[in-house]
């Protein structure tokens, strides 16, 4: 690591500790992380050309269907927060909401660095709560625990791993191992992470690669009438599968990726004062004719 930039991240960790105090703040290399009610706060020190920055944020809610009203939202309140604004990265087809702001480590002291952190924080937990119920999704903590309880969720072995192409979208179907010989076939769209299918058989292992392989067949071949019969006991999205194989999952992942880019690079610009609120609001408009999806 740079030695200067080691040592604004030596000064900013002992800033942290003395700001937080039996607050426990962890580190991993140069981005601390501090637990702050349904969020964390983190604080990341980073070099840019010749610059050294303070990037302070907090998820605010994950996991949200990006709406109209919820870009609309999220506009008309960047255009009221003075030190911090909201950005958003798209997971799994979903947005993943974030609060915060970027600082030149020349203008930071303590009392500076405390009073951006706490109150990021702070609005993060409040935001979250506001949008949580009108718009769904999930907190940071609830994400993190449901991440604990989802970590094997369909068995404690998985057996198999397949992967393949339909309609330019990378599919994947998974085979766990359950108790007394019971298998679980598991189909997700990977751009998104869209369960399409769950198949629980209690089957001598050879019939559960048969029906895998006849599975990933009608899939790769579009047999639609196959698949009905096939997986007419089993738990199915049909919307996503029968989407998939019409060509307009592709379409809705396109789409969704090209707008999560540009939302990005607009809200990075309004942080950096390169664009006014105005010109923000302007281009956000173009951007919206996407979310009807």
């Amino acid at each position: 690591m740079d030695e200067r930039l080691e040592r604004v991240v030596l000064l900013i960790e002992r800033y942290l500790g003395q700001i937080f105090g039996s607050i426990r703040v962890y580190r991993e290399n140069r981005e601390f992380l501090i637990p702050w009610g349904s969020t964390v706060i983190n604080v990341e020190i980073y070099k840019e050309d010749d610059e050294l920055f303070v990037h302070l944020y907090s998820p605010v809610a994950l996991r949200v269907k990006p709406e109209k009203d919820l870009m609309r939202f999220l506009l008309m309140e960047n255009n009221s927060l003075n030190m911090c604004a909201f950005s958003v990265e798209l997971e799994k087809g979903f947005v993943d909401i974030i609060l915060g702001t970027r600082v030149r480590f020349e203008f930071i002291n303590k009392d500076m660095l405390g009073y951006m952190a706490i109150n990021i924080g702070n609005l993060a937990n409040e935001y979250c709560k506001e949008i949580i119920a009108v718009f769904g999704g999930i907190s940071f903590k609830e994400y993190i625990e449901r991440e604990k309880l989802e970590k094997k969720p369909y068995s404690e072995e998985k057996v198999l791993h397949d992967l393949f192409e339909v309609e330019g979208l990378q599919l994947s179907l998974e085979l766990f191992r359950g108790e007394e010989n019971t298998y679980v076939i598991v189909g997700k769209i990977l751009d998104t992470g869209q369960v399409f299918l769950k198949a629980e058989r209690k089957r001598d292992i050879q019939e559960v690669f048969d029906l895998l392989e006849k599975l990933k067949n009608f899939i790769v071949n579009k047999d639609i009438a196959s698949l009905k019969k096939n997986l007419r006991h089993y738990e199915v999205e049909e919307y996503f599968l029968y989407n998939v194989l019409a060509g307009k999952e592709k379409d809705k992942v396109k789409k969704l990726k090209d707008m999560e880019r540009e939302i990005q690079f607009l809200t990075d610009m309004l942080m950096k004062g390169e664009i006014s609120h105005e010109e923000y609001r302007k281009r956000i408009s173009d951007i919206e004719r996407m979310m009807g999806l």
